[in-house]
């Protein structure tokens, strides 16, 4: 990806290969750096993977554990996503060892061919994502989880709270006092108005939490795979519809994009229209949590590329939001209104 750099040495790349008894002859291609840091590797014998090496101190190794049984099950009750690579003691989630003391946690999956959503023409794969969605949805609900399973919550505290997971959204020196003070009383309506919400399992439950950019994945003959479930946990299911379309938020062909995603979504699973009422909530909370992450992974070329329309796009829509908030008291039941805000 034009404008990013590999910030790993690349004897630790060697390194977690090997772990998975990938030695001399592999190509390993930096992708990119996000959350975790990801290769392309072919194989002598040809066969491609993805290599994760993920940052430290970001999820556990007990969380990760999880992340990867609930793609198993996932994949084993119909849901397409990539499958983990056992490393040479048999076990997926490896720990490579480069000099300095410096160690990584690493997962091999197998590779993924296809384009992302977002640079798909034609609604088909949208109202399709929304089946996946739902079936993620239902899935999580009825799965029997090991005892030992653990993943962070994307509740109302880690999305807009004081201390939010991804970091502040408002770092001093940005916004102006105005636009800043606009941003803080957009998070607070967010924050009382998921609270209003509430997290009945009707409504909450474990969700991928990132059903964007590249996550999602489309092959040519339409077949799409979902991939990363690194952010997933216990939040809202209409959070999940707002992570997909946060990126075309207040642009043009959103509402086509929408009515597709539930279209489908609805084919699978019932959404009430009191609860999709607040998706600008929820896209409101997505723009909100991603700020903070444009600003506490500084590092990245994503953030890098993203903070300035960020930064210059937020006090229009916070505003905005205010004004929808202050016309549409949480709660109130729409089910004949179709035009979801």
């Amino acid at each position: 990806m034009s404008g990013e750099v590999d910030p790993l040495p690349s004897e630790l790349v060697a390194a977690a290969l090997t772990r998975f008894g990938l030695g001399g002859g592999v190509l390993a291609t930096f992708v990119r750096h996000g959350e975790n840091t990801t290769y392309r590797v072919t194989a002598d014998d040809g066969r491609r993977f993805a290599l994760r090496i993920d940052r430290p101190g970001y999820q556990t190794i007990e969380a990760t554990r999880s992340e990867l049984a609930w793609m198993d099950s996932l994949r084993e009750s119909g849901v397409r996503t990539a499958s983990a690579v056992p490393g040479v003691d048999g076990d997926p989630l490896q720990t490579a060892s480069g000099s300095g003391g410096i160690e990584r946690t690493c997962s091999l999956f197998e590779w993924i061919d296809g384009v992302p959503l977002s640079a798909v023409g034609g609604l088909e794969p949208w109202a399709r994502l929304g089946e996946l969605m739902a079936q993620i949805h239902v899935h999580g609900r009825h799965w029997t989880r090991p005892a030992w399973f653990t993943r962070p919550a994307w509740d109302a505290d880690a999305l807009v709270g004081d201390d939010p997971r991804w970091g502040p959204p408002d770092p001093e020196g940005v916004f102006s006092d105005e636009d800043r003070g606009v941003l803080e009383a957009c998070r607070a309506e967010v924050l009382a108005r998921l609270g209003a919400i509430g997290v009945e399992s009707d409504r909450f439950g474990l969700i991928h939490a990132d059903l964007g950019f590249e996550n999602v994945l489309v092959a040519d003959d339409g077949t799409v795979t979902i991939i990363d479930f690194d952010d997933s946990g216990a939040s809202w299911y209409v959070y999940e519809l707002a992570s997909a379309l946060y990126q075309h938020d207040r642009g043009e062909g959103f509402g086509e994009r929408r009515d597709a995603l539930v279209a489908g979504y609805r084919h699978v699973r019932e959404l009430p229209d009191e609860l999709l009422a607040e998706l600008p909530t929820f896209l409101m909370a997505r723009r909100i949590q991603t700020l903070g992450w444009v600003f506490s992974r500084p590092e990245t070329a994503h953030a890098q590329r993203q903070r300035p329309r960020r930064i210059q796009s937020t006090p229009p829509a916070t505003r905005e939001y205010l004004a929808w908030a202050r016309s549409h008291p949480v709660g109130t039941e729409r089910r004949k209104e179709r035009s979801y805000g």
